[in-house]
């Protein structure tokens, strides 16, 4: 008889949870940081408390990375992949296999499912206008405006900020080295490693004797995000075969942050619940998307209406009534936004966006830089290509997740020998309860 993995984490779960009601241990030398009031919260090392933390980070991470290889939608147009062109009402099974690392539209990491199920949704959303593989954009390896990578569906699960590429996994302290030559060493949320590739063990089976049977294995190719399962005895030749190394993620009791979305995809044992789209209009990015300053937002109208009536901050903005079917808003300043339109006496629902104020200076004299806004928090800090790239592992180029101090603050300092001429443009990535969204490049020796 084979158990499934997420059956016996519950088991230890309960069990652990009893034990850490007993242990009071004194001597805290580690931190995990909460969420709702930036504090860090000590954990101990070899502790019920860590435990149950890291059983807490494995689910986690099957739940996220099940959340890009199952969700399903039908595009309304054509979308442009990287192995060709989904047809409109095809059905679709996992997120599109795009690299946005210039534009930073990573689903999950970077974009809510809301957001890009709503685009989908949208006939005229970027999803479909939008040619990232064409000029003035830079990149390589996408097509699609929203997507994932392999790196970036392994990061998502893990929780990891900034996420990394899949030269990171090897040379990062967070990561140690599994013996794999016995299937019996493996964990749920272990990373699968070859160059260029990486992948994730998202659950497990085992048989009555308690030894593993079968691997479930979820990763981003090509043809999109997807899993699948090896069984132990085709287990060491599929490695020989697929992959290289195994490591482990050392600071898996911090993936505590699970979002939920069961109106577009429900993953293990949540519950579906109807979601209902607005067919009178959205933004172009999709419902509840992110804008900076200065940036462009059009309003999709999907039929005839009187006006639109545009509230920033639940106050009306404005009121236009040129029925136009693509409504350019230019200049807006920060704040929240929504728009509805008016037909016949009738209002339709709002569709929802925010415009994000960021500021960032580079001073390369004192090797700091400088952050903030007024309504998105500063996340992370990378340098890069122009494209989005960064070829050399994260041991010889900068990349951070911003520090309490820092935030407090309000700048970094650039470590020495962390910057490459190569790879020269500074992005700061900002969250919101919309999502994430990037500053604009900003070249760190000019």
């Amino acid at each position: 008889m084979k158990y499934p993995n997420y059956i016996i984490l519950y088991i230890r779960f309960l069990l652990i949870s009893l034990c850490s009601l007993a242990c009071s241990p004194d001597n805290h030398d580690d931190f995990v940081v909460s969420s709702d009031t930036n504090r860090t919260i000590p954990i101990p090392k070899n502790s019920p408390e860590r435990d149950s933390l890291i059983i807490i980070g494995k689910r986690n991470a099957t739940k996220k990375a099940h959340q890009l290889t199952d969700i399903r939608y039908s595009p309304r147009n054509p979308i442009r992949y990287n192995l060709g062109e989904y047809s409109p009402d095809r059905s679709i099974k996992g997120i599109i296999y795009s690299s946005v690392k210039e534009i930073g539209t990573y689903v999950g990491t970077n974009v809510s499912f809301h957001t890009f199920m709503t685009a989908i949704h949208n006939p005229r959303s970027k999803i479909y206008t939008e040619q990232i593989d064409q000029p003035p954009y830079h990149g390589t390896n996408g097509k699609a405006y929203y997507g994932t990578v392999c790196s970036d569906l392994v990061s998502y699960a893990l929780g990891l900020k900034p996420a990394f590429f899949s030269h990171d996994f090897p040379t990062s302290d967070l990561m140690q080295k599994v013996d794999y030559s016995s299937i019996d060493n493996i964990q749920v949320a272990d990373v699968l490693w070859k160059s260029g590739h990486v992948a994730i063990i998202t659950d497990i089976w085992y048989d009555d004797k308690g030894s593993i049977s079968e691997l479930e294995i979820s990763e981003a190719v090509q043809r999109g995000c997807h899993r699948y399962n090896v069984s132990r005895s085709n287990f060491l030749s599929f490695m020989q075969k697929s992959f290289t190394y195994i490591y482990r993620y050392q600071e898996l009791y911090k993936n505590t942050s699970y979002t939920t979305c069961p109106e577009f995809v429900a993953v293990m044992d949540e519950e579906p619940i109807l979601f209902t789209y607005n067919d009178d209009l959205c933004a172009d990015k999709g419902d509840k998307a992110c804008y900076l300053v200065n940036e462009p937002v059009v309003i999709n109208v999907q039929h005839a209406y009187d006006f639109l009536e545009l509230y920033k901050d639940d106050e009306l903005y404005c009121s236009i009534a040129n029925n136009s079917i693509d409504i350019l808003l230019e200049n807006l300043p920060y704040g929240d936004y929504k728009a509805c339109i008016s037909s016949n006496g009738t209002i339709s629902d709002f569709t929802y966006w925010k415009v994000i104020d960021i500021q960032m200076t580079a001073d390369r004299k004192n090797g700091r830089v400088y952050f903030s806004s007024k309504n998105a928090k500063p996340e992370s800090v990378s340098f890069c290509s122009i494209s989005g790239s960064r070829q050399n592992p994260a041991t010889k180029l900068y990349r951070h997740q911003f520090t309490s101090e820092e935030l407090e603050s309000g700048y970094a300092i650039i470590p020495k020998g962390m910057t490459m001429s190569d790879y020269p443009y500074l992005k700061i990535y900002f969250s919101t309860d919309y999502g994430t969204i990037q500053s604009k490049p900003v070249n760190w020796f000019e």
